[in-house]
């Protein structure tokens, strides 16, 4: 149509005719020749009281052509830029042939819209970043006093899947060759495989089908979505809406939805609303939460077939029981699938600091976590422990029942103030969804094949897997999002059925049913009246306190049948260790005496490895002995030097503290920046200090300055470990320092001691 080589002044001219009456949004041309100096106010002023449409295109360029080349050129470059918004599509090729120089090209401060439009967008910004960093206040609120982290997006897996994937139906039946429990657990974890992320999503210019199971992050990858779209330059005029399709509201037509639902322009509403619906390709509304689209406004069905805003980009999040009737054909699937192993770490680490040794040693917590509303509150749950509050971790059932009242309380958006009203009327849903978690785990299965209600609120614990079995006919099955919830629920169906416990404790000596066990601490925890409100809204009190009053002597002699009968006559290995974790989540200490005068005051956990948890269970058994000393046999016991922390504050009631347990405190006690009582750790073995031969120089320069700072003589064990041929010079130099302080030295041969 046009020669490169002609001028900008004359490049304008050739075009005059084929521009009149094809330019559009006249305010962005005009506003942008202004902001260049190429207009003044009063001749734009003058151009936009021309009435007659083709009179003010033909002034515009009139203005133009007198002003000289440069100002043809700036009007042409105007053009280039805005091309999109002022130009009909027919003359976007002649624009693109005129040669602009590259020092042009490389200019941002162009107007690419009507400046309503600019505020609007800057208006979305700002309510954009409000929404995502409320909803990451709200998660913080949940943590006490100082102890809050930074809340923000951590990775999770986001599988790309244009269609639906087959379902993989777990099953945890009993059969030769079938997984470990830690195996079986462990599969809940998603793959850490390449997959996309928010970034990507925000890209893209597909529309974007979100699915995936309750509390497993479609709203934060949503958040993030809106966060990064909010802090991305403003090259580009575009709009961003989210909506909650929980939230109810009455909402009629597209201009109710945006600035009734979302927000509305604090001018020229009725030129930005004209400016989205012609410019729809530079829109994306994000539906959070969408169910059956019958159930919402019809302008967001409308907006989802695209019978408005045809361009718009659409992002829907929406549960796998949602997605068979939703009109996905036009959509791009992706699953939103939780934490994998390095971002449940990486969150763990961010949340609890060193607290997360205590999550990452304990298997069903761990992978509990890969759920991120469940990490969460796990890490809530943590958190909230300090010296001053308790010197003990939370009890693990419960994080159980926090997690189960927080879920209910999104799901509902209950207050919290009324939240236990709300599990009241939701009573018989909850018993009947824990009815089939019991027969589920008493068959060891993972799949409840019948739907036990009809309340989304208490559904929102399963995950549905819908089966095609023909062509014409689905089945729906349904699963917990991890199997410890199930036996959670099965536990609570227990106390509310308590004529099955004694029956079900019988089961547990079984080979088949062995797997029953780890019941057992959920019901402990249960039947304790100070654990957060929600078995006294499920159960009577007066019918937990019956059942209290005999449970734990019951548990304890049917358990402890075990050992009296030995490993070959029963299918349950429980051992002691297990009946600590039990007596902790109890929290009776009238049950923990018990337990000692059954095994005659010896705790045997010999062999057994000792996370920082379990080491606090037993922490917590031996110091209820108030008249009588352990026996604590901890021989060849792998423990970790935080358990050793949380055993050292029962040892005054242990009768005999074996030297390696010595040597392993004394090593923490001495390496630790944290503080530990040293002059209590020298009377449990008659004011001796242990040592091993071989150690960091900086062990033997502290323990220097303990024995330094002692009024009285100390006496030094040395041990040397078989597989040692030599003493460390550090040692050597700091015993000669010591020398004054030290009333005898002798050595001792050992094992290696595992830690």
């Amino acid at each position: 149509m046009a020669c490169t080589t002609h001028s900008a002044s004359e490049y304008v001219t050739n075009a005059r005719k084929s521009l009149v009456g094809n330019l559009k949004n006249l305010s962005v041309i005009l506003e942008n020749l202004n902001r260049k100096g190429v207009l003044s106010d009063e001749e734009v002023c003058v151009i936009e009281a021309e009435r007659n449409y083709y009179n003010e295109h033909r002034q515009i360029l009139d203005s133009v052509k007198r002003k000289g080349e440069a100002a043809c050129y700036e009007f042409l470059r105007i053009l280039d830029v805005t091309r999109k918004w002022t130009l009909d599509k027919d003359l976007h090729y002649w624009i693109s042939c005129f040669p602009f120089n590259e020092e042009s090209s490389t200019d941002t401060s162009y107007l690419k819209g009507p400046k309503p439009c600019h505020r609007y967008q800057a208006k979305l910004k700002s309510k954009a970043r409000k929404i995502s960093n409320d909803f990451w206040t709200a998660n913080k609120k949940l943590f006490e006093g100082n102890n809050k982290p930074d809340l923000s997006y951590t990775s999770l897996v986001l599988d790309k899947q244009n269609i639906s994937s087959p379902v993989k139906v777990k099953n945890f039946k009993s059969k030769k060759g079938k997984k470990s429990r830690p195996k079986k657990l462990r599969t809940y974890i998603p793959e850490n495989k390449a997959g996309t992320s928010p970034s990507d999503l925000l890209k893209t210019g597909k529309n974007i089908l979100l699915v995936g199971k309750p509390g497993i992050g479609k709203t934060a990858v949503t958040h993030q979505i809106l966060k990064l779209w909010a802090e991305r330059d403003n090259e580009e005029l575009d709009y961003m809406f989210y909506f909650d399709m929980r939230e109810k509201s009455d909402i009629k037509n597209l201009e109710d939805l945006l600035f009734g639902g979302f927000s509305e322009p604090d001018e020229g509403k009725e030129e930005v609303l004209l400016h989205i619906k012609n410019n729809s390709d530079n829109v994306t509304l994000i539906f959070d939460g969408i169910t059956d689209l019958s159930h919402h406004p019809s302008v967001v069905k409308r907006l989802v077939e695209k019978d408005l805003l045809s361009e718009a980009k659409i992002i829907v999040t929406l549960r796998p029981d949602d997605e068979e009737d939703f009109p996905s054909e036009d959509f791009h699937r992706v699953e939103v699938k939780g934490f994998n192993e390095q971002a449940i770490k990486t969150y763990l680490s961010a949340m609890l600091g060193e607290e997360q040794k205590k999550v990452l040693s304990n298997l069903e917590l761990f992978t509990l976590c890969h759920v991120p509303m469940y990490a969460l509150m796990v890490s809530v749950c943590f958190s909230s422990e300090t010296p001053e509050d308790s010197p003990q971790p939370c009890s693990i059932a419960d994080i159980y029942i926090n997690i189960v009242r927080q879920c209910l309380q999104i799901n509902s958006q209950t207050k919290n103030k009324d939240l236990n009203s709300f599990i009241d009327t939701k009573r018989n849903e909850i018993l009947s969804l824990a009815e089939v978690a019991f027969h589920a785990t008493e068959g060891k299965s993972v799949n409840l094949t019948q739907r036990p209600c009809e309340d989304s609120c208490v559904l929102s614990f399963l995950n549905p897997l819908v089966i095609k079995v023909a062509h014409t006919e689905r089945i729906t099955t349904y699963a917990f999002l991890h199997y410890t919830m199930q036996e959670f629920f099965a536990a609570l169906w227990l106390l509310k059925n308590p004529d099955q416990i004694k029956d079900m404790l019988q089961q547990c000596l079984t080979e088949k049913k062995k797997h029953m066990k780890h019941l057992i601490p959920f019901m402990c925890r249960l039947l304790n009246v100070k654990n957060p409100s929600l078995m006294n809204c499920l159960v009577p009190a007066q019918e937990l306190k019956n059942t209290s009053n005999w449970f734990f002597e019951e548990m304890i002699d049917t358990l402890c049948e075990t050992d009296e009968a030995g490993p070959e006559d029963s299918g349950l290995d429980v051992g002691t260790l297990f009946l600590c974790q039990c007596l902790y989540e109890s929290q009776c200490p009238e049950a923990c005496r018990y337990l000692l005068d059954k095994l005659d005051n010896r705790l045997d956990l010999s062999g057994e490895s000792l996370d920082p948890l379990t080491c606090c269970a037993v922490a917590y058994v031996v110091a209820q002995s108030t008249e009588r000393k352990i026996s604590l046999n901890l021989e060849d016991v792998m423990v970790s030097e935080q358990g050793m922390r949380q055993l050292f504050g029962c040892l005054k009631n242990v009768q005999r503290c074996d030297p390696l347990l010595l040597l392993l405190l004394w090593r923490v006690l001495l390496l630790s920046e944290g503080q530990m009582d040293h002059i209590s750790l020298l009377g449990l073995d008659g004011n001796r200090l242990h040592l091993p031969v071989e150690g960091q120089s900086e062990l033997f320069e502290r323990a220097v300055r303990v024995l330094q700072r002692i009024p009285t003589k100390v006496k030094v064990c040395l041990h040397w470990e078989r597989e040692t041929l030599t003493v460390c010079p550090s040692l050597c130099t700091s015993l000669l320092e010591a020398l004054p302080h030290i009333s005898s030295l002798r050595y001792v041969a050992s094992v290696c001691t595992r830690c």
